[in-house]
């Protein structure tokens, strides 16, 4: 999970092939993420990717190159994380919320403090902040293209969206995604206040519609962008559903470690270091 707070939901290019989901139920649903840096144009730079399932009431989300598997539990409120070394931890929504609100509260305080510098990087700093909390998008839709655009004084997302039929599986991929978003915020230091993209998740449930190509540009000097490509499909591959057995054996296993959120938090940031 490491890398996803900018990235947890990016996606892009017309050449993508997505498979049709007019029909899907989302009891299966296989979505395929790869995550560029295209910054520069020219040399995009690859910096992760994923696989996540929609199974059984439970949602897997794995990286391999991290070697972790999130696992989303919307009926019991929870989120959990299976490490490496059979690590593991597992966090309720209740938790997450109470993360977050510490989190602004400091936030406002944070933007006070800099109020009482007159200089011009203090005032960058708390409007930049100010965005985070409370950020406010001109949005524009264009319906040749499917396209969504959401452009705010901090950042811009541009998202190549598409329609589906089955309203419950945008309900239920996009609340697993703005979850997720609220747990990168939690487990990162890193990560960017939740609010921005959940905005940006609201406007895609109110038009129905699945994100299959969305680009996060970032206005500094000089401007960052990210982009992600999703590829939905409603039906798994044999090795999908090999993965999800490994991962129920992890978790029933004798050798699993179990620790606090806040332990597994804490060996976080020091790998992070």
């Amino acid at each position: 999970m490491i890398m996803r707070n900018f990235l947890a939901l990016l996606l892009t290019t017309s050449c993508l092939q997505v498979v049709d989901l007019q029909s899907a139920n989302a009891q299966n649903l296989r979505v395929y993420t790869n995550v560029t840096d295209v910054s520069d144009a020219e040399n995009p730079r690859p910096l992760s990717h994923s696989l996540t399932l929609f199974h059984g009431g439970r949602v897997y989300d794995y990286m391999p190159e991290v070697g972790e598997v999130v696992i989303f539990e919307p009926i019991h409120h929870r989120f959990i994380i299976l490490g490496k070394n059979y690590a593991a931890t597992e966090v309720s929504f209740a938790e997450i919320n109470h993360f977050l609100e510490t989190a602004q509260t400091k936030a406002v305080q944070y933007i006070d403090e800099l109020a009482t510098s007159p200089d011009a990087d203090s005032a960058a700093k708390a409007a930049a902040m100010r965005f985070q909390l409370t950020p406010e998008f001109q949005e524009t839709f264009d319906n040749a293209s499917n396209r969504l655009t959401l452009s705010g004084t901090e950042i811009e997302y541009s998202v190549l969206t598409q329609p589906v039929e089955a309203t419950n599986a945008v309900n239920q991929y996009l609340e697993y995604a703005d979850w997720t978003k609220r747990l990168n915020f939690v487990l990162h230091r890193h990560d960017s206040l939740p609010q921005a993209r959940l905005k940006v998740n609201q406007k895609l449930r109110d038009r129905n519609v699945l994100p299959r190509v969305v680009e996060l540009t970032m206005h500094l000097h000089p401007p960052v962008k990210f982009r992600a490509e999703h590829r939905f499909s409603d039906s798994f591959q044999s090795a999908d559903r090999r993965l999800i057995s490994q991962w129920e054996q992890t978790l029933e296993s004798d050798n699993i470690r179990w620790m606090t959120f806040r332990k597994y938090q804490q060996n976080l940031l020091v790998r992070a270091d």
